[in-house]
């Protein structure tokens, strides 16, 4: 009996953009991405001008499918950090987007192979079901689609990294 591997099958890669994480735990985030992904991980750290006290880096990296899920599991354990992942989607599957902040909590959207967020048939159905007012379902589509975290990001996002602007990385 042939049996799959334990985490995801098939090669993909992605990014993962801490914007804002702690002096404090910098290299408790490396040790723990260098688990995951079982390699050493040393980050270049920039401080993060939006947020006091804050630094911010990012990583490109290589795994089977769902190691962005592991590499998320691991950095939302520190809750006071705000990062996020892409997992790009590969052989079939479709890509994970993973943004995170201590005020919002986690969220996760379906991307696929074009880089846009998916919403599901079933998706929409619940919210036309659920939702007689077309304001509360316009809320809940924005919620699927993660305005919120979007909006909070998107600061973070516009500053350049090593004198590179970070909204032309972003594109998928």
């Amino acid at each position: 009996m042939k049996t799959l591997p334990s985490v995801g099958f098939g090669p993909t890669h992605g990014y993962l953009y801490i914007h804002a994480a702690p002096r404090a735990v910098l290299k408790n985030l490396e040790w723990g991405m260098a688990e995951v992904l079982q390699m050493p991980i040393s980050l270049k750290w920039e401080p993060q001008p939006l947020l006091s006290g804050s630094y911010r880096s990012e990583v490109s990296w290589n795994g089977l499918q769902g190691t962005g899920s592991r590499l998320v599991s691991t950095l939302k354990g520190w809750h006071y950090i705000t990062f996020e992942l892409f997992e790009s989607s590969s052989q079939g599957s479709d890509g994970s987007l993973f943004m995170f902040s201590p005020e919002l909590g986690l969220f996760r959207g379906t991307v696929g192979p074009t880089g846009d967020l998916v919403i599901n048939e079933n998706q929409i159905q619940k919210i036309l079901s659920e939702n007689q007012s077309p304001v509360l379902a316009l809320e809940e589509i924005e919620n699927l689609l993660g305005k919120k975290w979007d909006e909070l990001l998107d600061p973070y996002r516009h500053l350049s990294i090593g004198g590179e602007d970070m909204d032309a990385r972003l594109s998928v």
